[in-house]
């Protein structure tokens, strides 16, 4: 393998490590990093092959100092995805984004799969193929991906219904959102989740985009409906407050690079044009 044409991403929990003359566009599409041995034989270390071309990825953890990297700056990947608005990104600029995200979703995973589910033996890449494999039961496990729908919510005036997550920080409100259940179909994840949620029913579902989400490693399915019937209750544990609003009185909102606020930016669009 040719180093010098290999492009390199490095990861620290949520943030992005790199250079600081460096700027997030190109980190993006991967750091032409000439590293020596210590870097390639990290345990941390990996390289994807794919049609773009090879890949490293180091994921170091938080708790550990590599004097090379002490002077790098860190970008959140979350800021990092707002600054590019990643549900808009199409063509080449997407195909980066995708192998972007693919790094670090793989990156966490693989963190996270170094003892096999079923026998507590250590795991090791495999060569054929993106997978981590026992070396004593020789169990595969395969990158997670933990779908889940967000569904935006409108009424017969045309008001959004956003909700307010008890995890939320802050005073943010966002769409009504939640993981894919064993056996359910897509449809049934979003009736039951707003039931669930806010008490209401929804008819007209229709499904929008997607976007990959690896906070760890959800694919986020984007849908709209319309309400049907109910009054607005709250679950009081996941949801603490729930409300249909207008532009004119718009909570605080998630920031640009999500799909919860592609969706609503949708919204608002259709609202500016009647």
């Amino acid at each position: 393998m040719n180093q010098q044409n290999d492009r390199w991403f490095i990861f620290r929990e949520g943030e992005l490590l790199m250079p600081q003359d460096e700027d997030v566009s190109s980190a993006v599409c991967g750091l032409e990093l000439h590293l020596g041995e210590p870097f390639i034989n990290m345990k941390e270390h990996f390289v994807v092959s794919e049609e773009m071309g090879p890949f490293h990825v180091l994921y170091v953890d938080a708790d550990r100092d590599v004097p090379e990297l002490l002077q790098w700056q860190t970008v959140p990947i979350r800021t990092l995805l707002g600054a590019l608005n990643a549900p808009l990104l199409t063509g080449s600029a997407w195909e980066h984004l995708s192998r972007f995200l693919k790094a670090f979703h793989v990156a966490q995973w693989r963190q996270a799969s170094r003892f096999c589910g079923y026998c507590g033996s250590p795991q090791e890449d495999t060569v054929d193929e993106l997978a981590r494999q026992c070396v004593r039961c020789g169990r595969r496990e395969y990158p997670r991906i933990a779908p889940a729908v967000i569904v935006a919510i409108t009424d017969q005036y045309n008001r959004l219904l956003l909700a307010h997550n008890s995890k939320f920080k802050n005073t943010m409100y966002a769409l009504v959102a939640g993981f894919v259940e064993a056996g359910e179909r897509l449809e049934d994840t979003v009736h039951r989740e707003i039931k669930e949620e806010v008490g209401i029913e929804v008819e007209s579902v229709s499904y929008v985009a997607s976007q990959p989400w690896p906070f760890p490693g959800s694919l986020m399915l984007a849908f709209e409906a319309q309400y049907l019937r109910g009054d607005i209750r709250c679950d009081g544990k996941e949801i603490i407050d729930a409300r249909w609003v207008t532009p004119d009185t718009l909570p605080e909102i998630p920031g640009p690079g999500s799909i919860s606020r592609f969706l609503i930016d949708r919204w608002l669009a259709r609202w500016a044009s009647r």
